[in-house]
């Protein structure tokens, strides 16, 4: 056997032994439904299932020292599954603006009313510079 035919051949059977570790492993699919929220859904109401995923983008600018942060929610109901992600918008210029987008994953059923603030940490006495307020229902 030559050695190119031995290298397809061990090619082969490498990508064969690693599909059926893949689809032994069961590998989860992810969440039936994945809800996305934008500030346009603030006050609003989302109904979803026990085991499917909410995400909230948010616009937020980091140079002015504000962010989001989550003020109310029930993690027995609704987890938090990742830490926020923050992509700028546009050309990634010094002081542009971007979006922060909070992960969640419906755990049980019940409501929770989800509240995030926009302001500034270490001003604590200070009203937030904007709210995002979310009901979210969760059915078995």
């Amino acid at each position: 056997m030559t050695s190119r035919r031995l290298r397809v051949t061990l090619s082969i059977l490498g990508f064969s032994i690693m599909a059926a570790l893949l689809s032994a492993c069961g590998g989860s699919a992810g969440p039936e439904n994945v809800y996305i929220a934008d500030e346009n859904d603030n006050g609003q109401t989302v109904t979803m299932g026990a085991g499917d995923a909410l995400q909230i983008s948010l616009p937020e600018n980091r140079s002015t020292g504000y962010v989001w942060s989550i003020v109310t929610n029930d993690e027995a109901v609704l987890r938090p599954t990742d830490e926020p992600t923050y992509a700028i918008e546009g050309e990634p210029l010094s002081g542009a603006g971007g979006r922060v987008t909070f992960y969640f994953t419906a755990v049980s059923a019940g409501e929770v009313s989800l509240q995030l603030i926009n302001a500034r940490p270490a001003e604590t006495a200070v009203e937030p510079a904007q709210t995002f307020a979310l009901a979210v229902r969760v059915t078995e």
